[in-house]
């Protein structure tokens, strides 16, 4: 049986009255005309209950006893995340007033992309829920602003773009899009900090970066003052137009390749030359094949002595753009670097940055810790997916070690024209990168299918004859070894050394051998530490004395090999 609790309820004998004895034909006319004067009740209800609701919510403890000073404070902390927020305003009538006296909430508001993306960008408007009115709220008080429809708008509003302290916009597909932004760029936004312009790949226009905005066009420092951050996605909008002096943080995306030529590296660099102020660089680079670059010319350098990180990211192969960049930016000793390749190099290792004297990086040649992680593995080894070499370089600051350089290069055994090459021979061509730098610690984490050969092990060390510490993770070290018993006077200010294989068995006799060479040589070892997964036990009690005779503290420990 059904609930009769849920039946609608009967029609009042009134209306049933009104329908005794009609005609058919005229039943729907007397049937609309109920309707109507019912939505009409309804709608007058729906009054009644919003203003008793205002009665009710004006009377409650909360700012019947509270000052209106303290509610206003509240309101100044409250940070929507949704247009449907926007509802706290339709509490009662002391609420909205409060509210739309507190410029915080509606700064607070234009703040969220998700708020303005659904307003009214009419600039001719009178709604409460368009652009113009929020803004207008949100009065003396500087603002952020994402503008995704129309850059017209702001022309429009030349007063308020006073108060702009955060800016996105989106470059427009209009054909008149050159006017649009030469305007934009004669606005006077004195309180604007940072800006990120994108390019719609839906909308853009291919050879944007000769003809699209005017290069001649130079940025007017009194217009932009404060202007410190700035992040370019999209190849159209890396122009000479944008190039702020007064710029501390640059962020370049250069787009979709499907939809954008390669960033050049000529407009780039004249770009940076406006940057001079530059402390943060962050590039990265989608593009699958770059433009040849000619030779390096004076006119080329780029000197950026304030930078202290710059960052670069290649997401598909591009031979030598890392090596043809640092080669003409002048990149300070003291600043941090950090280059990724995420799908291959496409060129031999050793020409993945400058790395000579003249030439050079010039943190290479001061770098006092090298760090080298090798991870592969071998179930990928037929597509490299897996394989991963990293790379991390400091300086000695003030008694600690300051990271300056790092390296991560995806599936590094793939040079050109898809050849590969083993890992002990990518593992001397990343080393050849740092002949020049005077390191004094070293640490080589191998994945444990990697094997290294005797000569490549030489090629290795034999650059850096300071050596103090040696830390070495692989599967094996018996090539490790071998040089190391035949070249005993190579490293003559070798202290530490620390070695960790997973196969830890037979090789304490040349352990020894190593160790007693060195003593003859008047090298010995201060610190000696051994570890591997023994099948039979660490060390004998004989061969355990020899070595406390030979080093000053040994330590021979049993653990599971671990990169």
């Amino acid at each position: 049986m059904a609930d009769s609790s849920c039946s609608p309820r009967p029609l009042p004998p009134d209306d049933l009255a009104l329908f005794s004895g009609l005609p058919p034909h005229k039943i729907p006319a007397v049937a609309d005309a109920r309707i109507q004067a019912y939505r009409t009740m309804i709608e007058d209800i729906n009054g009644y209950i919003a203003q008793l609701t205002d009665i009710h919510n004006a009377a409650i403890p909360l700012h019947a006893t509270l000052p209106r000073e303290v509610l206003m404070n509240v309101f100044r902390h409250v940070y929507p995340t949704c247009p449907a927020d926007i509802r706290i305003t339709h509490v009662c009538k002391l609420w909205r007033d409060l509210i739309h006296r507190t410029p915080e909430f509606w700064v607070n508001m234009l703040a969220v992309s998700a708020v303005t993306s659904h307003l009214d960008h009419n600039i001719d408007s009178d709604s409460p829920m368009s652009l113009l009115s929020f803004i207008e709220l949100s009065s003396p008080m500087p603002y952020k602003l994402d503008i995704q429809t129309e850059l017209s708008f702001l022309t429009k509003i030349p007063s308020h773009t006073l108060r702009i302290c955060s800016l996105s916009w989106e470059l427009p597909g209009r054909p008149d899009f050159i006017s649009l932004v030469t305007d934009f760029l004669d606005l006077h936004m004195p309180l604007l900090q940072e800006m990120r312009c994108s390019c719609n790949r839906e909308h853009a226009i291919p050879p944007l970066i000769t003809a699209a905005l005017p290069n001649h066009h130079r940025p007017q420092c009194g217009k932009f003052p404060r202007l410190r951050s700035l992040s370019l996605h999209g190849l159209g909008v890396a122009c000479q137009a944008l190039a702020f002096p007064s710029l501390k943080e640059l962020h370049i995306d250069d787009g979709a390749p499907i939809y954008f030529e390669p960033l050049g590296l000529s407009a780039l660099l004249k770009f940076l030359q406006s940057c001079p102020q530059l402390q943060m660089l962050v590039l990265d680079i989608n593009a699958s094949a770059l433009h040849a670059f000619p030779e390096r010319q004076p006119e080329d350098a780029v000197s950026l002595p304030y930078l202290t990180s710059l960052s670069l990211t290649f997401h598909r192969p591009a031979p030598r753009w890392a090596y043809d960049f640092l080669e003409r930016v002048d990149v300070p000793s003291t600043a941090e670097l950090k280059i990724t390749w995420l799908c291959g190099c496409g060129t031999p290792l050793t020409t993945l940055i400058p790395a000579s004297r003249s030439t050079g990086i010039k943190a290479i040649q001061a770098m006092k810790f090298l760090d080298i992680q090798f991870i592969d593995d071998r179930k990928h080894r037929a597509s490299e997916s897996k394989a991963v070499l990293t790379v991390q370089g400091c300086l000695l600051v003030s008694g600690r070690y300051k990271p300056c350089l790092t390296l991560t290069i995806h599936r590094p055994c793939w040079g050109s024209t898809n050849r590969t090459v083993s890992p002990s021979t990518a593992l001397v061509q990343i080393m050849e990168l740092f002949y020049h730098a005077s390191l004094r610690n070293l640490w080589l984490r191998l994945a444990p299918g990697i094997t290294v050969r005797r000569q490549h092990w030489f090629c290795i060390l034999n650059g850096h004859p300071s050596l103090l510490s040696l830390i070495v993770r692989i599967g094996s070290c018996r090539n490790l070894l071998s040089v190391m018993r035949r070249h005993p006077s190579r490293w003559p200010v070798l202290e530490w050394l620390t070695i960790s294989c997973r196969d830890g068995s037979g090789v304490h006799e040349s352990l020894l051998s190593v160790l007693e060479n060195r003593a003859r040589e008047g090298s010995r070892l201060k610190h000696l530490t051994f570890s591997g997964d023994y099948k039979k036990p660490a060390l004998s009690e004989h061969r355990m004395r020899r070595l406390q005779g030979l080093v000053c503290e040994v330590k021979m420990l049993r653990i599971v090999y671990a990169l």
